[in-house]
């Protein structure tokens, strides 16, 4: 059976995530504002949560319509058959997003609206009044309305597909991995070229790399947390099998060379205990290196650079424009041939610094995350 489903993301990488969608069950995927909405049956919504590297969460979509005041929210929450999705004997919750502020209602407004429609419609299908847990429900729903348009979906994910197995050791500084993996993919890196990330921290984006180059399913590796396991309709026998397909197209005697570095012992031994974590040590070079001194230790140039120097201040950078002249010039110098990709929320600053030292830009892709902005550039040597 084909559900209609979406998906959060990264604001900005939609159309990351929709051809990474399409890599993985072969759906077509349509991009919309932090979200991508597909067709997906039961295998595909397993195999999603198991193997993406740059969704959030997968729902399954119950409805879609719009909504002006709180009725309209709560009617649409009470017209949808939720039997087909939980027992009676389940506790559930519903998690709810206002993304626009026009609206004469909070999202704790919606979220009582919908709890006590779920539970009318479910003992009008059933005779039985569900119970509610707000702090460990057994299904999470989720209602999100912008620009009058409503969503109104089923979790199968539970805690975002984000927060990656092997974070042991947290950089102030971190990216996030699915933000890591997306830069990956639009570097368009393959697993037999050289990959360096000079500035590399708590090791987030060689370990996303190497997690690529082994083929190793992020989400299975974490497969008991997903909500997907008490969700009626999905069989767990189905997904012991899709978690042992995607188990035995892990290649651990492959050899990448991915390279780690970064000016910080402390950074890089909180990077080995993360990749240790998430059992990619071996496929990682994770060495202390000042990116101002590439070209003194660099032994192999790299095919590609993928980075998230530092923001600034947050840093202790007061200097930020001179000092990402400096980078991108001992870069170039080190590494002249290397197609270089990076994450910077000064945009203006940064394409300068590239262009002065003999780059030529490619792409420049604004992102959101949280409250920050933040800017993709790809870059070629000139």
């Amino acid at each position: 059976m084909k559900f209609e489903c979406f998906a959060t993301t990264i604001l900005g990488l939609e159309d990351v995530a929709a051809r990474e969608c399409k890599e993985i069950i072969g759906a077509e995927a349509r991009p919309d504002v932090g979200k991508i909405f597909f067709e997906a049956d039961e295998g595909d919504i397993i195999r999603l949560n198991l193997a993406s590297r740059t969704l959030h969460r997968i729902f399954v979509l119950l409805s879609r319509s719009r909504a002006e005041i709180l009725d309209d929210v709560y009617r649409a929450v009470r017209d949808v058959d939720y039997t087909e999705f939980i027992e009676a004997s389940q506790t559930f919750a519903v998690k709810c997003e206002r993304h626009s502020k026009d609206k004469p209602f909070t999202s704790m407004d919606m979220a009582a609206a919908a709890g006590r429609a779920v539970i009318e419609s479910f003992r009008e299908k059933a005779g039985v009044k569900l119970g509610v847990s707000l702090d460990n429900p057994d299904i999470q729903f989720y209602c999100l309305i912008r620009n009058s348009e409503l969503l109104i979906g089923l979790d199968t994910t539970g805690k975002s597909l984000h927060r990656r197995y092997y974070r042991v050791y947290h950089h102030k500084a971190a990216l996030q991995p699915s933000i890591a993996a997306s830069m990956l993919m639009l570097s368009n890196w393959r697993r037999e070229e050289s990959l360096l990330d000079p500035m590399c921290g708590g090791g987030t984006i060689p370990i996303e790399a190497a997690l690529m180059a082994l083929k190793i399913p992020p989400g299975a590796r974490r497969r008991y947390e997903l909500s997907l396991n008490k969700l009626k309709f999905i069989d767990n026998y189905r997904v012991q099998e899709i978690v042992e397909e995607l188990e035995a197209e892990v290649d651990l005697e492959f050899k990448p060379r991915i390279t780690g570095s970064d000016a910080s012992p402390k950074s890089i031994g909180g990077a080995i205990a993360n990749a240790k974590a998430a059992g990619v040590l071996s496929a990682i070079n994770l060495t202390v290196g000042d990116v101002l001194k590439l070209s003194e230790w660099l032994c192999e140039k790299p095919d590609r650079i993928v980075m998230n120097p530092p923001y600034g201040i947050r840093m202790g950078i007061r200097k930020v424009e001179k000092f990402y002249q400096r980078i991108c010039t001992s870069i170039h110098n080190a590494a002249p041939d290397a197609k270089l990709t990076t994450i910077v929320s000064k945009p203006v600053v940064f394409r300068r610094a590239l262009e002065m030292a003999g780059y030529v830009i490619e792409l420049i892709k604004q992102i959101i995350y949280g409250r920050l902005n933040a800017f993709i550039i790809m870059a070629t040597p000139g």
